[in-house]
């Protein structure tokens, strides 16, 4: 009957105990995770680990009640003892009308080939070369460059295997490999530090000397910052500094966070929440993506959801929870990782691009303010958006950028900026999961020295 798990004695120690234990269902999920990263300095390897994580998860249910618990040890015992834990929860937890798990056997599953196994097969030397690379581009990029804290390049391979009680078994594997660098830029007694990173599933497709090149030119773009004067004035927003906007109110799309009544969103569903302009879509399925996987944490077919069509509020991230409280349907939104249970959380999730580039943005602004860096999004008030945070840039004058510009703040709203921006960038890019380009908007409040 497990025949299709002998090469996983963890998975097969689990289900004898859970076939004594007799729950009414239950899931187990097993994640192993392996991982070697290289850090040059000058010209040296500075660092080399390797690492590997690996752990077993179970859900069961017995009389609608869900027991969670886990272990990173897979010796007999421990896993014996993971599941006892799981049934003593779910002993004292009360009895809930909405809890079940998904049967994997009534899912269709995508196919997903994100798996690099020349890229792991790649000699050491050769990547050992490759963060050399990324050190010495950086160094190449400017001469201004005077130090280089970290350059980085790292691969994980991740394996997941998923197992119900009707013992239909659901695995993927994928790769990731990434490049890493900070940078100090001096010039007459001012330093400044930038950095820059990229990510690939495929070893071969890791651009590392762009990387270097792009760390330095973040580095340097800030030398002889001067105070800001107190502005209003149009802005464009960097796409890096959006997508730490769009990660803070991704979670206001979660269906767990509207019920609670915790979303700046709760109540808007079918209106109009941001610019006409403005597609928000979440894509578990997108090829290349950083979180993109043939099924979620919970076994649930990953899926593509459009929350934000043409500045309409149209779609919410479900887990399977959510959805049986709501009769509909999960969208494949919940995200684990072992030591606790699924949440709602989005995949990759990415704003349309548009048709200007950064600097034809630009070109339509008499003064205003390019913004290359917020400091402490997360700290903005999660249920109406406000926020008043520090900030560093680069004025606008006659559509050229002119003087670096650090040490102001700049005042507003988070749902206000999505709603009033004018224009999109060309310039879409990924910050691990959230992809979005560059933005315009019509006013920004800054208030400097």
């Amino acid at each position: 009957m497990h025949s299709h798990i002998h090469g996983h004695p963890a998975l097969l120690q689990a289900v004898r105990k859970l076939e004594q234990m007799n729950p009414d269902k239950f899931e187990l999920y097993f994640l192993r995770k392996t991982s070697t990263r290289i850090d040059s300095k000058n010209g040296e390897v500075d660092s080399l680990s390797r690492s590997e994580d690996v752990g077993l998860s179970v859900r069961l249910i017995r009389d609608q009640r869900m027991g969670f618990s886990f272990t990173t040890s897979l010796e007999k015992d421990a896993i014996d003892r993971a599941i006892q834990a799981a049934l003593d929860i779910a002993a004292v937890m009360p009895a809930d009308p909405f809890v079940d798990l998904h049967p994997f056997g009534s899912s269709v599953y995508p196919a997903v080939d994100h798996y690099d196994t020349r890229g792991l097969a790649t000699p050491i030397e050769q990547k050992i070369a490759l963060a050399h690379e990324l050190e010495a581009q950086c160094r190449r990029a400017d001469k201004r460059i005077t130090g280089i804290r970290a350059a980085s390049l790292s691969e994980t391979a991740y394996e997941i295997h998923m197992l119900d009680s009707n013992s239909e078994h659901i695995q993927h594997q994928s790769t990731l490999f990434s490049a890493s660098i900070t940078c100090k830029a001096e010039q007459d007694g001012d330093s400044q530090m930038g950095g820059e990173f990229d990510f690939s599933n495929y070893l071969d497709n890791l651009n590392t000397a762009n990387v270097g090149k792009l760390a330095a030119q973040w580095a340097t773009e800030l030398l002889g910052a001067k105070p800001c004067p107190t502005l209003k004035c149009p802005a464009i927003i960097r796409n890096d500094v959006v997508a730490q906007l769009l990660e803070f109110i991704s979670g206001s799309f979660s269906a767990e966070e509207i019920d609670k009544g915790r979303s700046m969103l709760a109540g808007k569903e079918g209106t109009r929440i941001f610019s006409e302009r403005l597609t928000l879509v979440d894509d578990g399925l997108l090829p290349g993506g950083y979180a993109t996987s043939p099924f979620d944490g919970e076994g649930v077919p990953s899926s593509h959801t459009t929350l934000v069509d043409g500045g309409f509020f149209s779609g919410i991230l479900y887990d399977s929870y959510h959805a049986r409280k709501k009769g509909t349907d999960s969208t494949g939104n919940a995200t684990r990782g072992i030591k606790g249970p699924p949440s709602i959380g989005p995949t990759n999730l990415y704003l349309n691009k548009g048709k200007k580039s950064l600097a034809e943005l630009q070109a339509g602004i008499t003064k205003g303010i390019l913004i290359t860096d917020l400091m402490g999004v997360h700290t903005a008030n999660s249920v109406t958006g406000e926020f008043s945070l520090g900030a560093s840039g680069i004025l606008i004058e006659n559509g050229v950028l002119t003087h670096p510009v650090k040490g102001f703040a700049v005042a507003g709203n988070v749902l206000d900026i999505f709603r009033h921006l004018t224009d999109i960038g060309s310039d879409l890019r990924f910050f691990g999961n959230i992809g979005t380009a560059s933005i315009s908007i019509p006013e920004l409040s800054v208030s400097g020295t």
